[in-house]
């Protein structure tokens, strides 16, 4: 092998064997920094270059990444290593990207198309800003209000976006997750923080506080108590806390500590308390300035007071702005104020106010009663794909329709797989055709396990009912009244009853005239058009054209179907 082949099989393998430590320190960077390094290297070669400036190179190399690998050692070299990685970097990428300044400062990032808010964050043109997103596809699959919220969060907190760019991945996390870290580390007092440490937030919480002192992030006389007093805790609140920790904590455990004695004083309870909380809902890296800011609003703002957060503790891991978003932009939900909502049900507080939004479209649309609304609030919880989606299978059955304003629908739609659960259950056991009522396929199990016992020895009568008082404007009980037993069959179900109103309504008879005549719905809408058809040619209701608009007419049509079909036949 050449002299020339040789360096470049020994730089390569400098490369791959300290690309692992590299990764772990830099993140993308180091992956970045490989790709440059070995495609300039070819070039290098390929162009006859001086073999004692690669041999050069390739030592220096190796020098910076044997000091990456022992960057615990001293913090002075980390910040050497970052500086001459950095150059590096700059030195083999565009000009356009190593010129890119943080212009979008103070500038809040809408939720508009991916394109325009890459072009406003990175101050680039459309055509880098398409590059960018087809070079990544979980970038170009984020949903446009987690990449702003994201973006936004990273502006606040003063996050250069050369340093983002090079950390992509920190534009499609969970925007709460990146939130809660950020503010976290702030609160516990570490410096300058950049997108690298940003993006490795799971290792820094896992490093004890003494490793991270040394790594120049925090001050060699730090102390904690610093980050009670922030938070308004009175000085006598203070002075009582028994507060024991050392430098070998990690710093997750650290801010566990710090934040048992924050709720424990703002709840009202005793830390044994709070630590069953925080491992219900998850609280030990959630910020407690952002949770000082949301005990704010929601005393406040929504009228929700200290033994109500308790008993839904989730609410401590909202996040302020989507709260204040909620305030803002949903003002109500299907017609009925947002605030009612979170007073039956304060969970809503923790969907994306966007999802709020699409949900309310969606309900909307529905002709749904306002008592129906009220009675499953939980149903705005549902994300909005999964609510149209089983909407979708809904409309499929015939019965939807007919049973759309039924107070219980939302419940069809709400518990979903248990309702699908219960319906395979009756296909399989029952050999009946008749299905039971809403109140009791989505009602209790004590409930359906009953109707599965003596369930076929009565109709469903209650949701035809229910369809009926909503055509005919009067009570459930007003109609009970009009409808005689021996009129029910197997035939009569909310299908069939709403078949035979539509037919009756499209002849010209009035709701005075269906009331007077209920009964006739309850009859197979094939023998209701058969005899209406007869009805004109009959004798004792000659002349029609006058008979018709008497009230009784449909009693006169029911004598005849009772005539001619025997309920014997009909069942």
């Amino acid at each position: 092998m050449s002299p020339a082949g040789l360096v470049l099989s020994h730089l390569n393998y400098y490369i791959k064997k300290n690309m692992r430590t590299m990764k772990n320190v830099l993140g993308l960077e180091a992956t970045v920094m490989l790709k440059s390094v070995c495609s300039s290297s070819k070039v290098f070669w390929k162009k006859n270059a001086l073999r004692l400036q690669a041999l050069q190179f390739a030592h220096h190399f190796s020098s910076q990444t044997e000091t990456l690998h022992n960057l615990n050692d001293e913090s002075s070299s980390e910040k050497a290593v970052r500086t001459y990685h950095q150059r590096a970097y700059e030195k083999l990428s565009t000009a356009e990207e190593a010129n890119v300044e943080f212009h979008s400062a103070n500038r809040i990032i809408q939720p508009t198309v991916h394109v325009e808010m890459i072009q406003q964050y990175f101050n680039v043109g459309k055509t880098t800003a398409y590059r960018m997103l087809e070079k990544d596809k979980r970038l170009k699959a984020c949903g446009v209000h987690n990449l702003a919220r994201n973006m936004n969060t990273l502006q606040e907190n003063s996050v250069d976006p050369v340093n983002v760019r090079k950390n992509m991945a920190l534009l499609y996390r969970c925007p709460l997750t990146t939130e809660h870290n950020i503010a976290v580390m702030k609160e516990l007092g570490l410096n300058d923080l950049k997108a690298e440490y940003i993006i490795q937030a799971i290792k820094l919480f896992k490093s004890s506080v003494a490793m991270i002192k040394k790594w120049g992030l925090l001050p060699e006389h730090y102390d904690p108590m610093e980050t009670l007093t922030s938070l308004e805790i009175p000085d006598h609140v203070l002075n009582s806390v028994k507060f024991d920790w050392s430098n070998h904590l990690t710093l997750a455990q650290l801010h566990q500590k710090l934040s048992i004695v924050y709720l424990s004083w703002r709840l009202n309870c005793s830390e044994k308390e709070v630590s069953k909380l925080q491992q219900t809902y998850r609280l030990a890296k959630k910020s407690m300035k952002l949770q000082q800011k949301i005990f704010d609003q929601l005393e406040h703002e929504w009228n929700i007071d200290i033994q109500k957060i308790r008993l839904n503790g989730y609410l401590l891991t909202c996040s302020p702005t989507n709260v204040y978003l909620i305030d803002n932009k949903v003002k109500q939900i299907a017609g009925i104020s947002i605030k009612e909502y979170v007073g039956m049900t304060p969970r809503i507080l923790t969907i994306p106010y966007h999802q709020l939004l699409q949900v309310d479209k969606i309900l909307s649309k529905l002709d749904l009663p306002e008592k129906s609304l009220k009675t499953l609030p939980r149903i705005c919880t549902l994300h909005p794909d999964t609510l149209e989606e089983r909407l979708n299978e809904l409309r499929q059955i015939p019965e939807f329709h007919a049973l759309q304003s039924h107070p219980r629908m939302l419940h069809l739609i709400y518990y979903h797989k248990k309702v699908s659960s219960r319906l395979d259950q009756l296909q399989q056991v029952k050999s009946t055709s008749a299905l039971p009522s809403l109140n009791t396929l989505s009602g209790t199990k004590k409930i359906f396990d009953k109707y599965m016992t003596v369930g076929d020895l009565r109709q469903n009568k209650r949701d035809v009912i229910m369809l009926l008082s909503k055509h005919m404007n009067v009570k459930p009980n007003v109609i009970r009244k009009h409808l005689h037993d021996q009129c029910w069959g197997s035939q009569t179900n909310v299908v069939n009853v709403q078949r035979n109103i539509l037919t009756l309504k499209e002849v010209g008879f009035t709701e005075e005239q269906l009331m007077a005549g209920l009964d006739v719905l309850l009859y197979p809408p094939d023998l209701l058009h058969d005899q209406l058809a007869l009805l004109p040619k009959r004798p004792q209701v000659q002349p029609f054209s006058e008979y018709k608009s008497n009230v009784n007419v449909l009693q006169m049509l029911l004598y005849f179907m009772e005539k001619n079909v025997s309920l014997t036949s009909l069942s």
